[in-house]
């Protein structure tokens, strides 16, 4: 006696199967679908499987690849019965089965039936019938033909979606899901069919995901979009409606991976909020540029007030160095408001790392020990310094991440002779590395970790690797990269060095020099504009003064002498200086501009000297760098 299972949808095939087999003493299971059959074996462990191909909710072929990786079946006799076997070029090994009936007339069919439950007897379990039996039997039909190219074309369309296909029973069970859904789910078509979609959602939502398909009507409904639902570590969008079809409440399930649209909206707002933050750092850094220009210009017009031999030098000395500390932090500021502009300057790495560290070590816990290696000599690189200060926040900040609780990052900079490699030359290279004692990379991570939009936390946060990559390529340099897991990671950045002359590194401040002839000054602040005035009184100048853009039009259009320069400030209260320089000079030909501003360069005053104006003064600017400045430009 065999134990038997019979899969078919059509109730006379089920009858005609039973009572051939029951009457041969065998005992015979039924059932009517994919699905239903999926029930059966719950509980039933079979010797042999009868297989329609063409059925509802899973069809035969899927059912024959989910029963031979169910590990209890592995040995099940598999015989496909399916009225197709003339219209469709079957490869039913390649399915799992062990033999193919073509389903014919019923007085043909048991001979067959009997001779493969026969030839499992004698062969086993592994026993292979290689020929369809029975297709003498029957005949090409082209209605079949034409319905089944119909399914393939369909197939083909759905097996080619970027979107996630299911179709669902009732109960929310999968009967369908097409490639992309497969891929989407993590999970092999054979352990998806079957599976209870809810299931796969409890995890992420609860019992909420069980009102929420009771809610599922005529209408399609969207899940998804306001909260996220993860299917395989995936942000997905799922698009839910029912089959109009008579007498099914079958859904169909669309899935959406939202996740690179997701973080692409991230970056966009992060974007829109470091718009907002950087006009707030610029705005901030000018009005503190403004308050330090009357600072450090008082204090140097106090000291020369001063005989060289007054006591209070040791008292104004350290004021000037905290007022030029605070206008290099403004500085910093204005660059980061630039917009990722770069501005490369010669810099001192060793100087660049001791400045940089005191400014994001409070976003590292105090557990983890921080380490630096410099060597005795100096090395120069010409770089953007906030570009660089932004990927050494960004590369330590994510060290500190991945250090779990006590641990040490440790800065190591030394110069390389490096020989010719691919896209980079041969040279001197200052290489720096940052390496920490964290959890590692895998190959995996570490072979996209320069990926856009790649993070391994999904929100992610700081300077993204691949922005990183970008900034160091830019500045003619490379990244390498050596970590394993649970062994750290070390980064290593190389960077082209370069010399410096004596000049350049002397630090002496510009001599103080005299100059003749008379300055119009146009500057809003009033305690600027008496500092301004009184420095360039005492280097021999004539000074006219105007707060606003108007009184500077009225002055350089009616005052009777000659004006050989002007000091023009960008923010005035009512027009700004791009719009009062063409007035300038339309009044004075010969006008020479100075452009001054607790801006940066960029903007405004770039616009301004590329429309011909002589210089730019930085707000606070020093005595001598005034005294330097109007000489460069009156003598041209």
């Amino acid at each position: 006696m065999q134990r038997i299972l019979v899969v078919d949808n059509h109730p006379v095939m089920l009858r005609f199967m039973e009572n051939l087999l029951s009457n041969q003493g065998h005992k015979v299971l039924t059932a009517n679908d994919g699905l239903s059959a999926l029930d059966v074996l719950k509980t039933f462990t079979p010797d042999v499987i009868f297989i329609d191909l063409i059925m509802p909710n899973i069809g035969g072929e899927k059912l024959c690849r989910i029963i031979r990786s169910m590990p209890p079946l592995k040995d099940v006799y598999i015989v496909i019965l399916s009225g197709v076997a003339a219209e469709k070029d079957l490869d039913f090994v390649e399915l799992g089965a062990n033999a193919c009936i073509a389903k014919g007339p019923f007085d043909k069919m048991p001979k067959h039936i009997l001779s493969v439950l026969k030839n499992k007897e004698v062969e086993g379990s592994n026993g292979l019938l290689e020929k369809v039996m029975g297709i003498e039997n029957i005949f090409e039909r082209e209605v079949s033909k034409e319905l089944l190219s119909s399914k393939m074309h369909l197939e083909s369309i759905l097996n080619n979606m970027s979107e996630g296909i299911l179709e669902l029973n009732p109960e929310a069970r999968i009967l369908y899901a097409n490639p992309s859904a497969v891929s989407m789910s993590g999970l092999a078509e054979e352990d998806l069919l079957g599976s209870s979609f809810i299931e796969m959602l409890r995890r992420y939502r609860g019992n909420e995901v069980v009102d929420f398909f009771k809610k599922v009507g005529n209408e399609p409904i969207t899940l998804g979009e306001k909260s996220p639902i993860l299917l395989n570590s995936k942000r997905v969008l799922l698009n839910i409606l029912r089959l109009r079809e008579a007498g099914k409440q079958n859904m169909i399930v669309i899935i959406n991976d939202i996740s690179k649209r997701k973080r692409m909206e991230q970056q966009i707002r992060h974007a829109q909020k470091m718009e907002s933050i950087t006009t707030l750092a610029g705005g901030i850094a000018h009005q503190f540029n403004n308050a330090l220009s009357v600072i450090t210009g008082n204090l140097e017009l106090l000291k020369m007030n001063l005989s060289e031999e007054n006591k209070y030098d040791e008292n104004i000395e350290p004021m000037k160095k905290s007022a030029h500390r605070m206008s290099d932090l403004t500085n910093q500021l204005l660059a980061y408001a630039r917009g990722g502009r770069y501005h490369p300057i010669i810099i001192s790495l060793i100087d660049f790392v001791e400045k940089t560290l005191p400014l994001i070590r409070h976003s590292i816990g105090q557990d983890i020990k921080i380490e630096i290696e410099m060597p005795n000599k100096a090395l120069y690189i010409q770089a953007d310094m906030t570009q660089m200060q932004m990927v050494l926040s960004g590369i330590i900040t994510n060290a500190a991440e991945a250090i779990e609780g006590k641990g040490h990052l440790r800065i190591i900079a030394r110069e390389e002779i490096v020989g010719s490699l691919s896209n980079f030359a041969q040279g001197r290279y200052a290489h720096l590395t940052i390496e920490d004692n964290g959890k590692g990379m895998d190959e995996e991570t570490k072979s996209r970790m320069f990926e856009p939009f790649f993070t391994t936390n999904f929100q992610g946060r700081g300077l993204g690797m691949a922005a990183v990559f970008g900034i160091i390529q830019n500045h003619g340099g490379w990244i390498s990269v050596d970590s394993e897991l649970g062994k750290g990671t070390q980064m290593h950045f190389y960077l082209p060095s370069v010399e410096l002359a004596e000049k350049e590194v002397s630090g002496a401040e510009p001599k103080l020099e005299k100059g003749s002839g008379t300055i119009l000054v146009i500057e809003d602040e009033p305690m600027i504009l008496e500092v301004c005035r009184t420095m360039l009184e005492k280097l021999s100048y004539h000074v006219l003064e105007a707060k606003t853009g108007e009184e500077a039009a009225k002055i350089v259009k009616n005052f009777e002498g000659s004006i050989d320069l002007a000091i023009l400030d960008i923010g005035l209260p009512d027009m700004d200086g791009v719009k009062l320089y063409p007035i300038l000079k339309e009044a004075r030909k010969d006008i020479k501009v100075i452009v001054c501003s607790g801006y940066s360069i960029d903007g405004p005053a770039e616009e301004l000297l590329d429309a011909g104006a002589h210089g730019f003064l930085q707000k606070p600017y020093a005595f001598g760098m005034l005294s330097e400045k109007l000489r460069e430009v009156m003598e041209g």
